[in-house]
């Protein structure tokens, strides 16, 4: 898989090229509840994909961001026919990039994905530098 970044004020345009150069066999977004609130609308008016993805929502912070959350996102890809030519959409801060990005690169061996960073430090951190993990035991990835 290559990493490739794009600067855009159309972020919506930008997701709808990447899935159709991908072609998945399904979308899926992972968000947590702040950006399913406050970012999922705004991005489902600009981008088919999105609109037509299957969301998957997880409480929000980074106290959240741990093994029953990831265990959950594999359940609902799983429950939801999830395959290896399946798409991720990563949507929030790094808490989502960090754990969504984790989840994709080990649901059935890896899947592509698309972090849609919605912080500054998300787009930093987690997002171009390609970093992915989860907190384990009290310790943060």
């Amino acid at each position: 898989m290559s990493q490739e970044l794009i600067f855009t004020n159309h972020p919506g345009e930008a997701i709808d090229k990447l899935v159709s150069g991908l072609k998945p066999n399904a979308v899926y977004v992972i968000v947590d509840t702040n950006t399913h609130r406050e970012v999922l609308p705004l991005l489902s008016a600009m981008s088919a994909a999105v609109r037509s993805a299957q969301v998957i929502s997880c409480d929000a912070g980074d106290v959240n961001k741990g093994l029953d959350a990831l265990s959950e996102i594999w359940r609902q890809l799983n429950t939801q026919g999830a395959t290896r030519s399946s798409l991720i959409v990563n949507v929030g801060g790094g808490m989502i990039t960090d754990m969504g990005g984790f989840a994709a690169a080990t649901f059935k061996r890896g899947i592509h994905f698309i972090n849609v960073p919605t912080t500054l430090l998300a787009a930093v951190d987690a997002s171009a530098g390609g970093k992915t993990g989860i907190n384990f035991n009290g310790c943060k990835n």
